[in-house]
């Protein structure tokens, strides 16, 4: 057995412009994330994200007031010292896969935003920008873009459950916990990767051929399914998979219009009758029972939703066993 690895320590930062967010992101590339990079024991938290930020750490920290008499005692040093920066979050992940020394830059949009094999702890920081100071345009070597709150959920945005704590923060104004889940952890300390960017390529090689209405009702159905397999449904959890309908390659088939409604529509009548709503999205799933290509596809794209997080929960395994049952195929296989 593999010897349980060093938990890596990183540092990002939630910066809001004007209603925005300060994302970065390679040049011509989809995915974005936050600015930060990893600790150095060395410098600790704060002054180790200073240092990741470089010229943008200066306009990040509030002003302070001036030392009395001219002079600073240590306490007013120490404050000096410190970013004025608030504490958002702590998220526990396994890092992204496009982050791997392996990644295939030619395969960026199917490793991004697929949970990697590190064990990771993110720490957030919130800071806002100055309305009387332009936006950059660049840092590092790397873009930033100043992206409206209401798009967040259809950016792509790596690591996804930093992503998801981001919005979190931004939406409550309360530091967020996140721990790594069960299956994750597995993956982490054991090194037995999901298959999520394998299953993603998968689907996206048979995007000419999952254009149907079947199939278009049979995959909303299914993401519903998996959103309220533990029975309640998260208010961010139902962003972040509108953001999946709305950006994912094969799922643009569709309007996204049409499949936000149909997708809402699926969790309403969850919440008004859990029995007859969940009759209902196994129906629709059960449309294209007979035809294996789609009824594959359908199966592949429950098990991406329920992995793309770095975890397979016993409850989100547990449907889609039903609905491999209602396919007429075999469930994936469980962690």
């Amino acid at each position: 057995m593999a010897a349980p690895p060093a938990i890596r320590l990183d540092v990002r930062l939630v910066a809001r412009s004007a209603g925005r967010l300060l994302l970065t992101r390679e040049p011509e590339q989809a995915w974005h994330a936050l600015p930060g990079g990893p600790v150095d024991p060395a410098h600790g938290v704060q002054r180790s994200l200073a240092d990741h930020l470089g010229d943008l750490a200066g306009p990040l920290s509030p002003p302070r007031p001036p030392f009395a008499g001219g002079a600073p005692s240590p306490a007013d040093m120490g404050r000096a010292s410190a970013p004025g920066w608030r504490f958002a979050g702590a998220v526990e992940h396994t890092g992204d896969a496009g982050d791997a020394g392996d990644a295939d830059p030619a395969s960026e949009s199917w490793t991004r935003g697929t949970p990697g094999t590190d064990h990771v702890l993110t720490l957030l920081f919130a800071a806002d920008w100055p309305a009387d100071i332009p936006t950059p345009t660049s840092w590092q070597d790397r873009e930033v873009v100043a992206v409206r709150l209401d798009d967040l959920v259809v950016t792509r945005l790596a690591p996804q459950p930093v992503a998801w704590a981001a919005r979190r923060w931004l939406a409550d104004g309360q530091p967020v916990w996140r721990p790594l889940a069960p299956g994750a952890a597995r993956a982490a300390w054991y090194g037995a990767r999901p298959p999520v960017a394998t299953l993603r390529g998968q689907l996206a090689a048979r995007r000419d051929q999952l254009r149907g209405r079947r199939f278009r009702d049979a995959a909303v159905a299914m993401c519903a399914l998996v959103a309220a397999a533990d029975g309640r449904i998260d208010p961010a959890e139902r962003d972040g998979l509108r953001a999946f309908l709305a950006t994912d390659p094969v799922m643009t088939n569709f309007p996204a219009d049409e499949l936000e409604r149909a997708f809402d529509a699926h969790l309403d009548a969850l919440t008004a009758d859990p029995e007859g709503g969940k009759h209902a999205i196994l129906a629709d799933i059960g449309r294209v029972r007979g035809r294996p290509a789609e009824a594959t596809a359908v199966l592949r794209l429950g098990e991406v939703i329920g992995r793309i997080d770095g975890a397979f929960p016993p409850v989100e395994q547990d449907v889609l066993a039903e609905a491999a049952h209602t396919l007429g195929l075999d469930p994936p296989p469980a962690d």
